[in-house]
């Protein structure tokens, strides 16, 4: 069964796209996983991590990303095409090279990262957005582009990994118009946990209007560093800010997920997709961090604590 996930945070620098990053590549090559990951943000950052700039470039003039998927609703065009535009076997981590016109169905299990690339443009398409079922060639709604054009792609793989644009604007919601889940990756400090309780209330609202099944996985706390005061009462603030937002939703609180990522310079370098990584560990770091021996054991923990949420949530827990 497909797990379909959304990273949001109204704050830019939480290491939202990080995250998502360094998760796919271990559930791929670590858990042995297929990931799919469509980047909804414009800054294109987990665009360029997985793929690299020179091969996203390619991809963005000849029209094969999910800006053009919009910007062809907008102006009744047909330039892009799925099957050109997720690109297969992404990451610097990958040793297996396919043929991209080669068939790959459900059935198809060797674990991999396929991504629906990103581009500046999704700015010019997030403008136009809103008039998008005002004209007579429209014949989709705003919010269910990602829908009509992928959904039924998901039962290719184990997860779909949503990188959302720091907004609740219409292209987020495409994204978590197909999504269970979503996660909100965060800062322990008030500037990035302010937002949270819009973040819960405009989704639930969402939920309720359009009929959805999403729900919050939990919250994750990001650049931790110990020795920070203001970290530190920002982590024992978040547990009374989560019950409030929920609270005031109808909803169970969600869970604040006991693994926190460090800052660490080996995490921010590890997105660097030029950087040469002979493997997993060297490219996530042997150094010591915290309480961690190496800090290539935070995303195999990370892996583990996301996959343990999604499967109680599923089976109708807490999660």
């Amino acid at each position: 069964m497909t797990h379909v996930v959304s990273f949001i945070n109204l704050k830019g620098g939480v290491a939202k796209t990080t995250t998502l990053v360094q998760l796919a590549e271990t559930l791929a090559f670590i858990k042995g996983k297929r990931v799919l990951v469509i980047d909804l943000d414009p800054q294109t950052n987990a665009t360029i991590a997985l793929m690299g700039e020179a091969r996203w470039e390619a991809a963005d003039e000849a029209g094969q990303t999910v800006a053009q998927l919009f910007l062809d609703q907008i102006h009744d065009t047909r330039v892009f095409d799925v099957n050109r535009a997720v690109v297969r076997g992404v990451s610097n981590l990958n040793r297996i090279r396919i043929p991209e016109d080669m068939e790959l169905g459900p059935e198809v299990t060797y674990p991999r990262i396929d991504l629906l690339p990103s581009s500046i443009r999704l700015i010019e398409a997030q403008d136009r957005m809103a008039d998008i079922s005002t004209r007579s060639h429209y014949t989709v709604s705003p919010m269910t582009v990602i829908q009509r054009a992928l959904e039924g792609r998901f039962s290719q793989y184990d997860f779909v990994l949503i990188d959302c644009p720091p907004n609740l604007g219409y292209i987020t919601q495409n994204g978590l118009e197909v999504s269970d889940a979503y996660l909100v990756p965060t800062i322990a400090d008030k500037l990035s946990t302010y937002g949270i309780p819009q973040i819960v209330k405009t989704i639930s609202r969402l939920r309720t209007a359009r009929h959805l099944k999403i729900r919050c996985m939990g919250v994750l706390v990001t650049k931790f560093q110990t020795g920070s005061n203001i970290h530190k009462r920002g982590l024992e603030a978040l547990p009374e800010l989560l019950e409030r937002a929920f609270l005031e939703s109808g909803e169970e609180t969600a869970p604040l997920f006991e693994v926190r990522i460090p800052q660490a310079n080996a995490t921010a370098e590890a997105m660097d997709f030029d950087r040469s990584a002979t493997n997993f560990r060297d490219k996530y770091g042997r150094q010591k961090s915290g309480s961690y021996s190496n800090l290539y054991e935070l995303p195999m923990l990370l892996a583990d604590e996301f996959m343990h949420r999604l499967d109680e949530w599923r089976a109708g827990g807490s999660a």
